[in-house]
């Protein structure tokens, strides 16, 4: 088992560092692969970057403690996929490609033509702040998956699992990240969908009988609120259902439009993406419920897929199934190191430094951003301050609310304006950061509150400030 998921591991780590050969040297190099991926690499890499280690460990730890009630994700992930690809993918390429954007924080500050760089500084920091907690989920679910599978300590595997990422990630840039994706990703997609079909058929009886044995162990894991009833059951279903509203605010996913390379790669991909939500959600599910089946009692259900793994399994599988795991785990991580990379080294730095840097000078500056980073994700993992599952939520809702309302404004009309922008972006990130402190989300998730609030503000403080605010570039001239 472990020399596969050795072998796994050095493959990984040559296909990261061989893809370095095939980029120009400049920023669009470095940080969107110079724009030629087609539609299979586009929408795999977008899934793969968007399931993360959350599908194996934390909605699959969801699923075992909660049941089928967690299925309500789909609905929600399927209508923000759909809007994702159909609504905001299209134009949102095209109008990058035009304007040269390279980042969505450059997208905002190019769309509202924003000379301050206000809206580019805003988003980046925006993105640091929720991306690091976001990353540092990814190396505590590395933490998990070793100790779970070879009793490997949690801090070190955590520690080592961020260094490998950084180090084919910092030599390859985000060609060596959509390579390693695609990679990972069809790894993922045949394990979500193999493993459980292969439990329930020709290991726990068929569908009927796998069914009738959760609701013996357990009523409440048939319910479709896991037993809650009244409001508190209906604030469940939204929350679940909401989770996947998300998906047009998350810069990760965005970045994979920006480097497609024609608009028949969206329209392509679109098909792809949409399946494999379908089933990287259903596998996900699927795997709490097997653990809850054959080990009942775990005491942290986030270790549940990987302990499953091992005891079912023969050992070369098993090195498989945890190589897709470390997948969803590497493919999440290396995305947002270089998404946020970028927001430092990039958006930010340039922003505010007057000097002209060359290209090398540039990458060095990158590559240095990258290393910090890494040691920062490392720090929030070493914490362990919450489960895989809550901290992404959080890190997701933070972003959407932020993001997704400005993002898809900016794309469709001339309403919005750079202060309704600003003002959007601080409301989204505000309103998440309190409701959760306040504990809030125990009745109702984050991202919902965050997302009505952050596009009233937007639209609120956009009529107030249309007569003073730069006009933004009309949608015309952008041959939109």
């Amino acid at each position: 088992m472990i020399a596969t998921f050795i072998i796994y591991l050095a493959a990984v780590f040559i296909i990261g560092y061989t893809a370095e050969k095939f980029i120009s040297k400049g920023e669009e190099g470095f940080y969107l692969g110079d724009r030629n991926f087609g539609a299979f690499s586009t929408a795999i890499s977008a899934g793969a970057t968007d399931s993360s280690g959350w599908i194996f460990i934390g909605a699959a730890g969801q699923a075992y403690l909660a049941g089928i009630s967690t299925m309500w994700m789909l609905p929600g992930f399927l209508i923000g996929y759909f809007v994702n690809w159909f609504i905001v993918a299209p134009r949102l390429r095209k109008f990058s490609e035009k304007s040269e954007a390279l980042s969505m924080s450059d997208f905002f500050e190019k769309r509202f033509n924003d000379k301050s760089h206000l809206l580019k500084i805003t988003s980046s920091v925006i993105i640091i702040i929720f991306f690091v907690a976001y990353m540092g989920s990814q190396l505590s679910a590395a933490g998990k998956t070793l100790d779970a599978v070879i009793d490997f300590d949690f801090n070190t595997g955590l520690i080592l699992s961020g260094i490998f990422v950084l180090g084919y990630s910092i030599l390859g840039g985000y060609r060596s990240v959509m390579v390693t994706d695609v990679t990972q990703g069809v790894m993922m997609l045949l394990v979500l969908a193999g493993f459980p079909l292969y439990m329930i058929l020709f290991q726990l009886g068929g569908f009927g009988t796998f069914f009738d044995t959760v609701r013996s162990i357990d009523p409440l894991l048939a319910s479709p609120a896991a037993g809650n009833i009244g409001s508190l059951a209906v604030g469940i279903i939204i929350g679940h259902i909401a989770f996947g509203f998300g998906v047009p605010g998350q810069p990760h996913i965005s970045q994979r439009f920006l480097s497609a390379k024609d608009n028949s790669t969206i329209k392509q991909g679109s098909i792809i993406a949409m399946a494999w939500i379908i089933i990287s959600m259903t596998g996900a599910n699927l795997l709490g419920l097997i653990g809850r089946v054959l080990l009942p009692n775990l005491e942290d259900p986030e270790y549940v897929f990987p302990t499953v793994a091992m005891e079912v399994s023969h050992p070369i599988i098993a090195g498989v199934i945890v190589g897709a795991i470390f997948a969803a785990i590497q493919s999440t991580f290396s995305s947002q190191l270089m998404v946020t990379t970028q927001a430092i080294a990039s958006d930010i730095w340039k922003s505010v430094s007057k000097k002209e840097y060359s290209s090398k000078q540039s990458l060095v500056i990158s590559r240095t951003a990258m290393v910090v980073l890494t040691l920062l994700a490392i720090g929030i993992a070493l914490l362990n301050l919450q489960s895989v599952f809550a901290l992404v939520q959080y890190a997701w809702a933070g972003l959407a609310a932020s993001f997704a309302p400005v993002l898809i404004f900016s794309l469709y009309s001339n309403i919005a304006t750079k202060w309704g922008a600003f003002s959007s972006m601080i409301t989204g990130s505000l309103v998440t950061v309190i409701w959760k402190g306040l504990g809030l989300d125990a009745y109702l998730y984050e991202i919902i509150p965050g997302l009505v609030v952050s596009t009233l503000v937007l639209l609120v403080v956009s009529k107030l400030t249309k007569q003073r605010d730069n006009a933004p570039l009309k949608e015309e001239s952008m041959n939109l």
